[in-house]
């Protein structure tokens, strides 16, 4: 079922080497009505995925733990298909980064990163409305008459 995020609140799985970093991310977004789980590095998080942690939302910065980021995530996405990918690189680790993942440049404020998942996690729910809206449009009959303008 698609995540409705007007009236739920998503699951976020936070990896972050950065203590106070991970802590003040992890406190913004618990502010802002997020369910937040969070790791130092990239490992701990998938296996928790692995063994049935329900997320909306992979956050993590690359790390260098052995654990590559585009591993990373997708190891996520063969866990958990429904699961979006945020990456938060600093400015200077932008390069060989996944193509599925979404890109938050660091620094950013705890807000910035609440508003961006929020859109990272509508954007599933927004297509498949999509997808409904435009399938009904082509199932319907044609007008008998043409439209006036």
């Amino acid at each position: 079922m698609p995540l409705n995020v007007a009236c739920d609140r998503p699951t976020i799985v936070l990896v972050e080497n950065d203590g106070e970093l991970r802590g003040r991310l992890a406190a913004g977004l618990r502010h802002d009505g997020m369910r937040v789980v969070e790791y130092e590095h990239g490992g701990p998080a998938l296996a928790a995925i692995q063994q049935g942690l329900s997320a909306d939302v992979l956050v993590f910065c690359p790390q260098d733990d052995g654990t590559a980021t585009c591993d990373v995530a997708r190891q996520a996405k063969a866990l958990a298909p429904q699961i979006q990918i945020v990456v938060t690189p600093a400015l200077e680790a932008t390069t060989g980064l996944p193509p599925e993942a979404h890109v938050l440049v660091k620094p950013f404020e705890p807000s910035r990163l609440s508003r961006y998942i929020r859109l990272v996690a509508a954007r599933p729910a927004l297509r498949g409305a999509l997808r409904a809206v435009y399938r009904q449009a082509r199932s319907a009959p044609p007008p008998t008459a043409p439209l006036a303008c």
